[in-house]
């Protein structure tokens, strides 16, 4: 009887070695041209959401408003991440996203109607955030372990850096969008435009047509399987770890320093932070094409090399006295994060049996959104009593520590283990 856990994927048994394809090449093969799509359209729409979300946000709760958004599109994931991998592992991962599309479409038809009346409350605003990332939950594990399904195990890489790097450079579209939209139309509209790119997403994910289809008669799985995958794999548990203390130190610093630093040090506006935020897309839309090009043969120790990227990256930020160096040092912040984001995932894509891959996605969705929550509860709060240069510059120097000690004990147990 084959064991879910401990199996090695079928496509890397004996004398089967796939060699992988070019990324642009994927996009041949129909269905994940459509659930590239899919993606591509919903990012658009999110980069747009964001810009209304927060805006009404502030204006409706100022400062605390922002926070209480931001903590309910985050904490969901902590609810629901682990549930999300178990339903992907249980049921149709294909209706699971159409499924979840459709709900984050018809929840902001309500919001895009109450802002365009002008009563949309900041309750309204918290509730939708916290559906929507509720539904992003199911959607992220059942998507994750699709991909393999659709362009072979040994194309997973290729596969997520190119969705990174469409996706993030569709954000900064949206934004130069966004400027020209709002010459004419109100910001509420951008909430109207997300929920159709929702439902534009679940019409082409509905047409994939390979999915891999789950066994009704197979024994129903178990949540702490997925944490029990990790265990015979070291590296990758040492790196959902990392992910998890690393984007917690990031994701904190980063949302609570970043419009203070460019306010009260760097002296600039809305448009200079903007311009920060554009620094770090294109860090991460670099990131995405050279992944897409360089295929990584160790991917979760690379995960863990590629936190030391935050040591240029941070360190720029925490020494920047003009926009250009804070510009850059951004760039580096997104090289760093977004690499390893691509390979942790793409780890478990390519060694995961696909039994319990939705499990073990489950939970470094769970890791990466719950750090998140975690970041602006524990990190964010210090800037109203730490000046943000001396938060930068702890940071740059703990982010690239945390990847070396989750490297280091992830050899250690390697040792272990084959001793």
């Amino acid at each position: 009887m084959s064991d879910p856990v401990l199996d090695v994927p079928r496509e890397f048994g004996p004398g089967v070695s796939p060699p992988p394809a070019g990324a642009l090449n994927l996009l041949r093969r129909a269905d994940f041209r459509r659930l590239y799509l899919a993606v591509a359209a919903s990012e658009l729409g999110d980069s747009l959401h964001y810009i209304a979300l927060m805006w009404f946000a502030f204006d409706a709760g100022g400062p605390l408003g922002v926070v209480a958004v931001r903590l309910a599109d985050s904490i969901p994931a902590i609810v629901f991440g682990l549930h999300g991998g178990l339903a992907a592992d249980r049921w149709s991962r294909k209706r699971l996203m159409v499924s979840a599309d459709l709900v984050r479409g018809i929840v902001l038809i309500p919001v895009a109607a109450a802002g365009l009346a002008g009563s949309l409350p900041l309750w309204g605003l918290v509730v939708a955030a916290f559906v929507l990332e509720a539904a992003t939950s199911y959607f992220a594990p059942a998507y994750g372990a699709t991909v393999p399904t659709l362009v072979d195990r040994a194309n997973v890489q290729q596969a997520n850096a190119l969705v990174q790097a469409t996706a993030q450079t569709l954000s900064v579209g949206g934004w130069a969008v966004a400027a020209a939209l709002l010459t004419f139309m109100p910001v509420s509209i951008f909430f109207a435009v997300n929920a159709a790119s929702f439902l534009v997403s679940a019409a082409l994910i509905a047409r994939v047509r390979s999915a891999t289809a789950r066994d009704p008669h197979a024994p129903r799985p178990r949540i702490q399987e997925g944490l029990s995958a990790l265990r015979p794999r070291p590296v990758l548990a040492a790196s959902v770890i990392a992910l998890g203390v690393a984007v917690t130190i990031t994701a904190g610093s980063w949302i609570g320093g970043i419009p203070t630093l460019v306010r009260d040090s760097l002296h600039h506006g809305a448009g200079g932070f903007s311009i920060v935020m554009t620094g770090y897309a294109a860090g991460s839309i670099a990131s995405g094409v050279v992944l897409a090009r360089l295929p990584i043969r160790r991917k979760a120790r690379a995960s863990l090399l590629a936190w030391t990227m935050y040591l240029p990256g941070y360190g720029l930020v925490a020494l920047a006295h003009s926009l250009p160096v804070a510009i850059a040092g951004a760039f580096f912040a997104a090289l760093g994060q977004s690499s390893a984001v691509v390979l942790i995932n793409s780890a478990a894509q390519e060694d995961v049996p696909d039994s319990v891959l939705g499990r073990v996605l489950g939970v470094i969705s769970l890791t990466h959104r719950g750090a998140h929550a975690m970041g602006l509860l524990l990190i964010s709060p210090l800037f109203a009593f730490v000046g943000a240069r001396l938060v930068f510059g702890a940071s740059a120097v703990a982010v690239p520590l945390v990847g070396l000690a989750a490297l280091a004990g992830a050899a250690l147990a390697t040792r272990r283990r084959a001793a």
